[in-house]
């Protein structure tokens, strides 16, 4: 008699121990389905994002390439305007199908924190060839303005409105950077606890 009450208290026992398992299984499941959607929806928010500044990047290859030559700038200056401003476009646009291929839904959490981590070290580094690069091209522009143009204010508003514009640029593109390492370190921190999780 004693036994069987000890055998049926060890089945209930076993029973939920068996139903407690079964609903931490289901939560870790509701659970890294939250963090892979959260995950989707923060990279659809970089998808956008690289997806704006490739339009601009087009639009400012075309007017730029444009101005510059009915300017009468040098041929090497537009060509050269031309060239830098297409690099970066598709420098842009392989980051962005870097990140249209990744799958958050079943993705492999390894290749996807690998080819996100290609993709922020890109943004991080981005700028020790745009500063340089930036400095020149507007050390440039600059000499073409005032080999180019007369003397006189249309000279100097063109200086002001350069300098006033880079500024502005600047700030735009360094803020875009940013956000694009910011998000990318959010969804990379994201899996990370996924895979300490399992």
């Amino acid at each position: 008699m004693e036994n069987n009450l000890i055998s049926h208290e060890l089945e209930q026992m076993r029973s939920q121990i068996s139903a407690l398992k079964d609903k931490l299984d289901k939560q870790t499941i509701i659970n890294e389905s939250h963090i892979r959607n959260s995950m989707k929806s923060k990279a659809s928010d970089l998808n956008r994002t690289v997806g704006i500044t490739i339009f601009v990047g087009v639009l400012a290859l075309v007017y730029c390439t444009w101005f510059f030559y009915v300017q009468d700038f040098s041929l090497a200056f537009v060509v050269c305007t031309a060239v830098m401003l297409t690099v970066c476009v598709f420098l842009t646009i392989a980051q962005k199908v870097s990140l249209a291929r990744l799958d958050f839904s079943q993705g492999n959490l390894v290749e996807t924190a690998q080819t996100l981590g290609k993709v922020k070290k890109h943004y991080s580094e981005w700028h020790r060839i745009a500063i340089p690069m930036l400095v020149i091209w507007f050390g440039w522009l600059i000499y073409e303005v005032v080999t180019t143009m007369e003397s006189g204010p249309m000279t100097i508003g063109f200086c002001c409105g350069a300098v006033v514009g880079g500024v502005i640029g600047g700030v735009i593109g360094f803020r875009i950077n940013r956000k694009v390492v910011r998000k990318a370190t959010e969804i990379l921190d994201q899996i990370e606890e996924l895979k300490t999780g399992r």
